[in-house]
């Protein structure tokens, strides 16, 4: 029986000792963002999230913690900020939101006071020091400009490669057409007469002619389109041309513009000719009663 009571005992003491070590543990963070020493963050829009062991969002706890966090620059000025909660969805988390936009390529410091309180009345054992910094945006608006830059080039080069490769594949493809056909080696082996085929190679001619035609147009279109420098910033055609001859149509909107401006330039003339023949009329009118008078 003594024995029994000795291990009873020395088992009631073990757990009473092991409930006092974890009660003795306190508050403590478990995670937070940005981590110590990163560097890569945006100037704007800054918030440090922090994870703590116990549920940090009763109203108790939010009224003594509004004190507990400071952030400042290297010059020890203190930069604004709010503390954000959400017992709902994160009861153990504390949300520290910059409110102003911090300069870029400098390191702050973020400081969690020891008297920072959970819900349940728990303290940090010591105070939370953590680092960020932030980096230097202009660097990267370069270097997305030097990505359009480099695009924008790289569309222009292609559209030129792409425009002579296929003006070299219709003239390639007229020469072929072009290539003598032997009309009794067809006949025999499409079984077609001598004269059918012969009248066949004949208009398959004539449609590669105007086919070349039509490309070497084109280019020489586009070679009189070419625009030369004069002088620095000014730029003058070679000579002015309709724009029918590039294969373009006139707008409708132009050619409704263009009849409307006739019109009334028509209307305008008739106006004045009948202005000009009445004037004429009263004129010849008046002389015939001055003769009648004197008569």
């Amino acid at each position: 029986m003594k024995r029994i009571g000795k291990i009873l005992s020395l088992t009631i003491l073990t757990v009473l000792l092991a409930s006092s070590i974890s009660f003795a543990q306190g508050l403590s963070l478990e995670s937070i963002f940005p981590k110590d020493g990163e560097n890569k963050l945006q100037p704007t829009n800054i918030a440090v999230k922090m994870t703590f062991s116990e549920n940090m969002t009763s109203p108790v706890a939010q009224a003594a913690n509004e004190d507990c966090f400071t952030i400042i620059n290297p010059k020890g000025k203190s930069i604004k900020h709010k503390t954000l909660y959400n017992a709902e969805k994160y009861p153990n988390e504390i949300w520290i939101q910059i409110t102003e936009p911090l300069e870029m390529e400098t390191e702050y410091t973020l400081t969690v006071s020891s008297d920072l309180v959970s819900s349940g009345g728990n303290t940090l054992d010591e105070p939370i020091i953590t680092h960020f910094s932030t980096r230097n945006t202009k660097q990267d608006s370069n270097g997305y400009m030097v990505i359009m830059l480099l695009m924008v080039v790289g569309m222009v080069v292609f559209t030129a490669w792409d425009t002579k490769r296929k003006l070299k594949k219709d003239v390639a493809g007229a020469d072929e057409e072009e290539e003598k056909v032997n009309p009794y080696k067809e006949a025999r082996k499409t079984g077609k007469t001598v004269e059918e085929i012969v009248a066949k190679t004949e208009k398959d001619k004539a449609k590669a002619e105007k086919k070349k035609a039509r490309a070497g147009k084109r280019q020489s279109v586009k070679e009189e389109s070419e625009v030369e420098e004069t002088q620095e910033g000014v730029k003058r055609v070679k000579s002015p041309r309709p724009i029918s001859a590039i294969g373009a149509t006139t707008p409708a909107r132009v050619i409704e513009i263009n009849r409307a401006r006739e019109k009334a330039k028509e209307e305008a003339e008739q106006k004045a000719n009948s202005k000009a023949k009445g004037q004429t009329t009263t004129k010849k009118k008046g002389s015939k009663q001055q003769q009648r008078k004197k008569k």
